[in-house]
């Protein structure tokens, strides 16, 4: 492939180098080619890289230098970002040196000074290229990881879905309970709700996500006739409510639920499997809201309250649905809800 299917400038090269004659020598050679950010040691050269990480494709620099060595430098960056590349400048008396602590610093290649100018662009180019190939890679894959993810979740909200029919028990808005359940728990974690942290949507084994997969829909199966006790929508709605700790109040036809605590972004990250909990305590508010969707009610989120703080609206889903006819009408291929949480959680 040659080098015009390249922008050698669409990530930065990081030069790192106590002689300002150097530094302003490598930008003369190179800069028309490359995007070039300057250091004059490796402590200068963390705090540089630091600010501009996601800018940045190759790294070039010094052994020698005061404050900190370049390797010293390398060390401390290449277990967060390895796939940056990392090129040692050092002079040949300290040749040995350098090389025995190439793998220390997750070095790509070292140069010896001074550089033989033509062969050292051609260093860069090949570097840079390979920098954007394996970049490019990489956000492929994970892009496939996550596509791969959503239909895990999908499958694990379908088999929520389809426990009351499995529990012999004509349920009416099941996936449209489970939908209002994963969009509560979602807002509440980008309101600041949630844990912190990214959520890692990679499978360990087939067998464990099958194994949580079949265990939390058991429990919900056994636990919807908890979530069905109530004769009418109102005792439903308290149900609820007493599920998640919150009180209800009624103005006109719509019920309000607020709570100090919001438990659902740590609920919903549970029952989706990206914690460390197993998603246990999930299973009577989500047999609770079901039962609250089955009497024909609706729940929204409201927004800018404190703790966590539900409408419910009685007559907000038709009573006259068949059961289980809303589970194919969208579950399965909702693939925008679950990403959304994901990202959100």
């Amino acid at each position: 492939m040659s080098d015009l299917s390249y922008d050698y400038q669409k990530y930065a090269i990081l030069f790192v180098d106590d002689e300002e004659k150097t530094r302003k020598y490598f930008r003369r050679l190179y800069g028309e080619t490359f995007r070039i950010l300057e250091a004059g040691d490796g402590v200068e050269a963390l705090a540089v890289f630091r600010e501009h990480a996601s800018e940045i494709g190759i790294i070039v620099t010094d052994q020698r230098m005061p404050n900190e060595t370049g390797v010293g430098f390398l060390s401390k960056i290449s277990d967060q970002w390895p796939d940056v590349i990392k090129i040692l400048s050092t002079a040949y008396s300290d040749l040995d040196a350098a090389i025995g602590s190439v793998n220390r610093g997750g070095i790509y290649r070292y140069i010896t000074k001074p550089w033989e100018v033509t062969e050292f662009e051609v260093t860069l180019r090949r570097a840079m290229e390979f920098f954007i190939i394996k970049h490019e890679l990489n956000m492929l894959m994970g892009a496939k990881v996550q596509a791969l993810g959503n239909v895990i979740y999908s499958a694990r909200l379908a088999s929520f879905a389809l426990a009351p029919a499995v529990a012999g028990m004509p349920v009416k808005h099941a996936a449209e309970a489970i939908a209002s359940f994963v969009r509560i728990g979602a807002f509440g974690a980008a309101a600041g709700g949630g844990r912190s942290g990214a959520v890692d949507v990679g499978v360990d084994s087939w067998r464990k996500v099958h194994e949580a997969q079949v265990r939390l829909a058991s429990l919900l199966e056994r636990a919807l006739g908890a979530g069905f006790s109530g004769s009418n929508v109102e005792e439903r709605i308290n149900a609820f409510a007493a599920s998640i700790g919150a009180t209800v109040s009624s103005t006109g036809d719509k019920f309000r639920l607020e709570s100090a605590a919001d438990p659902f972004p740590a609920q919903l990250a549970g029952l989706f499997g990206v914690t460390g909990k197993g998603g246990e305590e999930a299973i009577p508010v989500l047999a609770a809201l079901i039962g609250v969707y089955d009497a024909g009610a609706s729940v929204t989120r409201l927004r800018g309250t404190t703790g966590v703080a539900l409408e419910v609206k009685p007559g907000g889903a038709s009573t006259e649905a068949a059961p289980g006819a809303d589970v194919a009408r969208w579950l399965f291929d909702d693939d925008l809800l679950i990403s959304s949480a994901l990202g959100l959680l």
